[in-house]
């Protein structure tokens, strides 16, 4: 079976699994209530050449919580159901698989998009105009696809970690200023900009906001900087997730020994 056949079946049984349990959801329940909050602050602030971030970082965050939370849970989560083991002695590699299931709660987290410019037009009565729908759209499923991979990484690293849940709390707000999504990188201190740099976040958030001024500088390295971070981070998901499978079959502890 090809890998993308086994990604596919992944996300088909990720929907299954999320009819039932649609717990990563809930972040299209806080989106609306962030772009509310972040809306609110700007206008009373009498700052409408800002409006544009109060939209777009909700579903930045939206994107990177569904990744973070989901890609925390999914081994713990099937082990207390009993899916693990069935998935590790399956002839297909355990990684696909997980990468799969993670791409179909980044769909959930970007539809936060959607919701925040609702919002903001029906709430606020402030149509965000885009004014490159194209490279917008572009950015959008850039940054999907980066998610995905940086979901994978995270979902090996959390795997292996002994200190999982206090790690994934930590992955969040630090996370939220190096990406840009709350303020732009170049507000940041110089020295946090090479670090910002790391994180494909800082590249989607400037791209998007380009995108809705329709003054983004530099289209083609900005999509490919995000997509190569992506890459990357899929890469080592993929290398690590095979690591700890391979390490927990030799260590007889697949289950919970």
């Amino acid at each position: 079976m090809s890998t993308l056949r086994v990604m596919w079946q992944a996300v088909l049984l990720q929907l299954a699994l999320s009819r039932r349990g649609p717990e990563h959801a809930l972040i299209l329940l806080i989106a609306p209530m962030q772009t509310t909050t972040m809306l609110a602050l700007t206008l009373t602030a009498h700052r409408p050449d800002v409006v544009a971030n109060a939209v777009l970082a909700p579903g930045l965050i939206g994107l990177w919580v569904a990744a973070l939370d989901y890609a925390g849970r999914i081994v713990p989560e099937d082990r207390w159901a009993g899916r693990f083991s069935p998935m590790v002695a399956a002839p297909v590699p355990l990684a696909p698989v997980v990468a799969g299931r993670v791409a179909m709660v980044a769909l959930v987290g970007a539809a936060a998009f959607a919701e925040s410019w609702l919002v903001a037009a029906l709430g606020f009565g402030r149509v965000l105009a885009i004014a490159d729908p194209a490279l917008f759209a572009v950015a959008v499923a850039a940054t999907c696809l980066a998610t995905v991979g940086t979901a994978t990484l995270l979902s090996a690293v959390l795997a292996v970690s002994r200190a999982r849940d206090v790690l994934q709390n930590s992955l969040g707000y630090p996370f939220y200023i190096l990406g840009g999504i709350l303020v732009p990188v170049a507000a940041l201190p110089g020295w946090l900009h090479p670090l910002s740099r790391v994180v494909f976040l800082s590249w989607s958030a400037e791209l998007l906001r380009g995108a809705v001024r329709g003054d983004a500088h530099g289209r083609p390295g900005s999509v490919a900087a995000i997509l190569g971070l992506g890459a990357a981070a899929m890469a080592a998901g993929l290398w690590l997730t095979r690591r700890y499978v391979n390490r927990s079959r030799r260590e007889g502890t697949v289950e919970f020994a």
